[in-house]
């Protein structure tokens, strides 16, 4: 059975502004060397019009995983490959989709994302960013428990890529 991923988070910036951050080559590049653990590489990235694809690997080095994973992981850092798609669905309103393998490893990490300005500004947050995703792990035994781990982790990244993503937009303000 799958884990639900659901992330939401607002923002000081207008989705116009979010989106050209999130798919800037040069914040993906920050992004990565501060976020991406082992080895992380930009593998692809194309901007067209109103859609937009980039493909990132990152690395867990094998000492920060709970021994229930590194029996499965066996030896070596383990590789993510996440691809994500944007499209400008109207003004201030963006979709895309996520998705992402973990390299020897029958996981799958899938979801959709949406961020739009907020009809009703809060304080001083005009935009939100939603994330609802599913993670599911193909082994016996031990899958649930990979479910977990893993819905956690990409729980604790996205928040981690929140606030970079605040930084990084601060700073060019």
């Amino acid at each position: 059975m799958a884990r639900r991923i659901e992330h939401r988070s607002t923002s000081e910036w207008p989705a116009s502004e979010v989106h050209a951050a999130l798919i800037d080559l040069e914040y993906l590049r920050g992004r990565l060397a501060e976020l991406g653990g082992t080895r992380p590489e930009l593998l692809a990235h194309d901007v067209s019009g109103s859609t937009a694809r980039f493909q990132l690997r990152q690395g867990v080095s094998t000492d920060s995983l709970p021994p229930v994973a590194r029996t499965v992981v066996g030896a070596g850092d383990l590789v993510i490959d996440r691809t994500e798609s944007w499209r400008r669905a109207e003004d201030g309103h963006y979709t895309g989709e996520i998705a992402a393998e973990v390299a020897g490893v029958p996981c799958e990490i899938t979801g959709s994302m949406w961020l739009r300005d907020l009809a009703e500004p809060v304080g001083d947050q005009v935009s939100e960013f939603l994330v609802d995703g599913s993670v599911k792990v193909g082994l016996p035994f031990v899958g649930g428990k990979l479910e977990d781990l893993v819905a956690d982790q990409v729980q604790k990244l996205l928040a981690r890529e929140e606030r970079f993503t605040a930084d990084w937009l601060a700073q060019r303000s």
